[in-house]
């Protein structure tokens, strides 16, 4: 299911809304069905940021990736799939999950974004006590509100708040944290804990308060102004050893003396993932990360600024400032603010207020004399068909037997009647959406493209690249592409200059360790080598192109602004990797081969004529 909602998002990249109303120019056809130039072009605007490879962005390579996309679609169209039962049920499912955030009072919203705003400002630092409560065993609530009561009393009477917390809270964390939160924000709780502790002073402990968790109360411990967010990155060493202190030290007298930090990240953090992105970890606010490193980056002050080494959980680090951003003005956030606030747990605070609103705006007629004909009725024994009129919503007609269906065998009464016609209402909305709201049309569109295409690939490719016979055949016809290319086991010194360079050589030659080589060479001022062990190929970050795969002691290398000594204990030739250790690639190696000869497929069964002016006008 994870992966089909990632190809469902995937999709929305190639998926257009038609306006069939006003003639367009068409870009190209499939067997003479239309694709129109707005539609191409509103999806790669859309996603030209989105886009990681260059050669995407370019209009023709995403237009040839455009076209497979459409040709996918009417096959699987041809082919019925749009007709399977797991498909319907799919799209209905994600139907009623889309309609949520439009079931929505926007003057309500707008109050709550502009509440969330004036948190966002501010940031709080709470403790808490939590007494869970069993949903489904009423008594339970009543010995839970008493127990939460008897807590806060014990607290203003003056016992502390952490040895309270210790004794009733049913928070797993107590454990470790007596019930102290540190600082968060606006959306960082749920509701009903956020309002709390944003309306209650500093100091102060909050009446109980009931969440979908249990009974709490809070104590607010400080308030301060926002500290927004930053940009950072870091290089981190793993571990709290010696040998992981000693190494990240080193790794941060190299940055005294002038060292790239960028250089540094990409080549000793053990932080693979963001070693990859020369250290970057992105944007982040607080609550985001460890309090250690969250501490240390907030604390940096000017663009530039790395810190001196210090451990968190994780291991050691040294965290480079790249950016501060502060809270956004109200205009700037209120885009995001909206969005979280119809997808948090504050949407049920207007969900039931749109009907409200649409009674107002909807023309709403109920036929008097056809209710109370029902009401008069024994409905249980009447043969009447009830086809009369009992209710309009604009223009649709609701017949008395739609409120039969909906009595279920209750009685009938205003209350239940009131409640069929919200039922309606909603319904009439509902149904009418896709034709009366543009945005919600494009992402229904998304959906539904998404997974008939899902529907399509389980068949063509991932159900084909299962089969164990055809993997073992795809892997027996190419092995040359599944060889170890060649590789050494050692050691490679690099060093700042050329001198100390040739000193690393004639220890090596000697025989003497690495850690040994660092204290004959480093200074507690100044590191002059840093060593890297390990199995390196030709494509290895420290390699040079032409360097020759030898076992023993190098020449001295000049690579960038450093001097490399490689010492190679042990070539590895090339070697054939056996399936049963590299499955997964295999694997994915010939799904690829499967996509190619379907995409093959396609174009020989499909006609796709295109529009050559319309190309070269949307290039221009």
């Amino acid at each position: 299911m994870i992966f089909k909602n990632f190809l469902v998002l995937f999709a929305a990249f190639f998926v257009f809304n038609v306006n069939a109303q006003s003639p367009k120019p068409v870009l190209f056809t499939i067997d003479d069905s239309p694709v129109y130039t707005d539609e191409f072009l509103r999806v790669y605007k859309k996603n030209l940021d989105i886009l990681t490879d260059d050669s995407q962005k370019d209009i023709d390579n995403y237009l040839d990736l455009f076209v497979n996309y459409k040709l996918k679609v009417q096959q699987a169209r041809d082919l019925g799939y749009d007709t399977l039962p797991s498909y319907v049920k799919e799209l209905a499912t994600y139907k009623k999950q889309l309609l949520e955030p439009y079931l929505k009072d926007e003057s309500v919203v707008e109050g709550l974004v502009l509440e969330a705003y004036d948190r966002s400002l501010h940031e709080i630092n709470a403790s808490h006590i939590l007494v869970l409560v069993d949903q489904s065993k009423p008594n339970d609530t009543i010995a839970a509100f008493k127990k939460i009561t008897e807590a806060r009393i014990k607290i203003i009477d003056g016992k502390p708040f952490e040895e309270v917390a210790k004794e009733y809270s049913e928070d797993p964390s107590v454990k470790k944290n007596s019930g102290v939160l540190g600082y968060f924000t606006v959306f960082n709780m749920v509701y009903p804990f956020e309002n709390a502790a944003y309306t209650t002073d500093v100091n102060d402990v909050s009446k109980p308060f009931r969440t979908k968790f249990g009974y709490h109360i809070v104590k607010i411990n400080d308030a301060r102004d926002a500290l927004g967010e930053v940009e950072a990155a870091h290089i981190m060493i793993k571990g709290d050893s010696l040998s992981s202190e000693t190494k990240i030290n080193d790794i941060y007298k190299q940055l005294q003396q002038g060292e790239d930090f960028e250089y540094l990240a990409k080549t000793q953090s053990e932080d693979k993932y963001s070693a990859q992105k020369e250290g970057s970890l992105g944007r982040f606010g607080t609550g985001k990360m460890v309090k250690e490193f969250e501490t240390v980056a907030f604390s940096l002050k000017n663009k530039g600024d790395y810190s001196k080494p210090f451990k968190s959980p994780y291991g050691w680090h040294i965290i480079k400032l790249i950016n501060k951003f502060p809270v956004a003005g109200f205009e700037d956030s209120k885009d995001d603010l909206e969005a979280k606030v119809k997808r948090s747990d504050r949407s049920k605070i207007v969900s039931s207020s749109i009907v409200t609103k649409l009674k107002k705006e909807y023309k709403i007629e109920v036929n008097q004399k056809a209710l109370d004909a029902l009401k008069k009725e024994n409905i249980k024994e009447s043969t009447s068909d009830f086809s009369e009129i009992i209710l309009t919503v604009n223009n649709k007609l609701i017949l008395q037997k739609e409120f039969v269906n909906y009595l279920r065998g209750r009685n009938i009464n205003d209350v239940v009647f009131e409640d069929f016609i919200d039922l309606k209402i909603l319904d009439y909305y509902k149904n009418y959406l896709e034709i009366n709201d543009t945005e919600y049309s494009n992402i229904y569109k998304e959906y539904e493209e998404g997974l008939l295409l899902f529907e399509l690939l389980q068949n063509k490719i991932w159900d084909t690249s299962k089969d164990s016979i055809r993997v073992q055949n795809y892997y027996d016809s190419h092995k040359i592409d599944f060889v170890l290319e060649e590789r050494f086991e050692g050691v490679i010194a690099v060093c700042s200059d050329k001198k100390s360079a040739k000193k690393v050589m004639r220890q090596f030659d000697n025989g003497v360790a690495t850690d040994e080589i660092k204290k004959l060479i480093n200074t507690e001022e100044e590191v002059k080598v840093i060593f890297k062990s390990g199995t390196f190929n030709k494509t290895a970050e420290l390699i040079p192109s032409d360097y020759s795969f030898v076992a023993g002691i190098s020449k001295i290398i000049k690579l960038e602004n450093k001097f490399i000594v490689i010492n190679s204990d042990k070539v590895l030739t090339e070697e054939q990797q056996e399936l049963g250790e590299i499955r997964g690639k295999v694997i994915s190696d010939y799904q690829e081969q499967l996509e190619k000869e379907w995409i093959e497929e396609l174009n020989n069964s499909y006609v796709v004529k295109m529009n050559e002016s319309e190309v070269k006008s949307i290039i221009k």
